[in-house]
């Protein structure tokens, strides 16, 4: 392979998501097939050699052509996909094409993919999570010889009818481009083979040598009305009931307690099958907090019910209760106080849900107006348009 000028060449980089499959919660990865278009300037003299007299002169009209074979004979910034998981299956080929915005040739490197990405979900507001599916895209070859940057020209999109999890994510039209560096690995590019007597000054450059990384994302809403039927809701039903023990008198603290208790054990057993469907993480989702509190609500009834039933039978000469007695009272009162508390707290759940957790897809939903207004004055202004939605 050719070597290229000592220039740094700048790539610029488009990806569509032509295709989101199953999005894996609990493996955190997702499947997805995409076509990335990565174009860099170069001289027409350099691909004379590689194009047919009808070609150059369709390249000089401003028409598209194929360069066969192209990578064999001419330099290429060497891309790959940095968090694909197993084999990735993918076609390459080589275009060239004189662009209307500045009449500079371009070489176009087309290359279709298929296959399971890694994606880092974060699930502390889960189930009312908005997660980034993300392809990065870096280069073999050095900052100082390749950056890789957004397209600024033709904007990255992502076909959203062609989304499998409609039914548990929402997608959003919205695609975001972030541009990185990444520290030295273990690759060997073509200079440092050729120069044997500079190994070990290259070694030293190396150091503060990083690598251009340019990742993709598209966002996925979760559909949270399930999680809240059937997780929140139940839940809050498995905690109100427990109120309801209050009716049972209170020197009858061993069928309170039993009651209690078996509520309790009701709640944890659902909280781990819910969490089944959920990674092995380091810390508590919104749906983890409020079983927990729920879980502490119950546990701190359970007490006082114990409280309560051995005091009647310390202090009580028959066990029985009168509700004249001053313990009658003070049970009463627990009750009007817990059950008060316990409705305040959903109240600020409530505010904190929204103002933080539903930010998020009120945040989305603000770009995606945004994206939908830029697309429609790009139809009236007769420009590019990345994506049909």
């Amino acid at each position: 392979m050719l070597r290229s000028t000592n220039k740094v060449q700048t790539v610029y980089v488009r990806l569509m998501f032509l295709r989101i499959g199953e999005i894996d919660t609990l493996n955190e990865k997702y499947q997805a097939q995409a076509s990335i278009e990565a174009r860099w300037q170069v001289e027409f003299d350099k691909l004379l050699s590689s194009l047919s007299p009808e070609d150059q002169k369709r390249l000089a009209d401003g028409k598209s052509v194929s360069l066969l074979k192209y990578a064999e004979s001419h330099w290429t910034p060497q891309l790959y996909i940095e968090n694909t998981i197993g084999d990735l299956k993918e076609q390459i080929r080589y275009t060239a094409k004189k662009s209307k915005e500045d009449a500079q040739i371009y070489v176009c490197e087309h290359r279709d993919i298929k296959g399971v990405f890694w994606e880092k979900l974060e699930l502390q507001h889960f189930p009312t999570d908005v997660q980034d599916l993300s392809i990065s895209i870096g280069s073999m070859l050095y900052n100082d010889r390749v950056i890789l940057v957004a397209d600024p020209y033709h904007g990255s999109g992502v076909n959203r009818e062609a989304f499998v999890d409609q039914q548990e994510w929402k997608l959003y039209a919205y695609v975001d481009t972030l541009q990185r560096y990444v520290t030295e690995f273990l690759f060997r590019d073509t200079d440092d083979e050729e120069d044997e007597s500079n190994q070990i000054e290259n070694i030293n450059n190396k150091e503060d040598r990083k690598r251009s990384i340019l990742s993709v994302t598209c966002h996925a809403a979760r559909r949270s009305n399930y999680f809240y039927v059937n997780g929140y809701f139940l839940i809050f039903l498995i905690t109100l009931v427990s109120f309801c023990i209050f009716a049972i008198p209170a020197h009858l603290s061993a069928n309170r307690i039993q009651t209690s208790c078996t509520l309790l054990l009701t709640s944890i057993t659902f909280r781990w099958t819910v969490n089944r469907s959920l990674p092995t993480i380091s810390y508590l989702t919104s749906m983890d907090k409020y079983a927990i509190l729920c879980m502490g609500t119950l546990a701190i009834l359970c007490l006082w019910h114990a409280v309560v039933g051995a005091y009647i039978f310390l202090r009580t000469p028959d066990f029985r209760l009168t509700p004249d007695m001053d313990i009658a009272f003070v049970d009463r009162w627990v009750f009007i106080i817990a059950i008060g508390i316990f409705l305040f707290i959903h109240l600020v759940l409530l505010t904190w849900l929204y103002y933080v957790p539903l930010k998020c897809h009120r945040q989305m939903e603000k770009k995606e107006d945004e994206y939908r207004h830029s697309v429609h004055n790009a139809k009236k202004n007769l420009k590019y348009i990345p994506i049909s939605m």
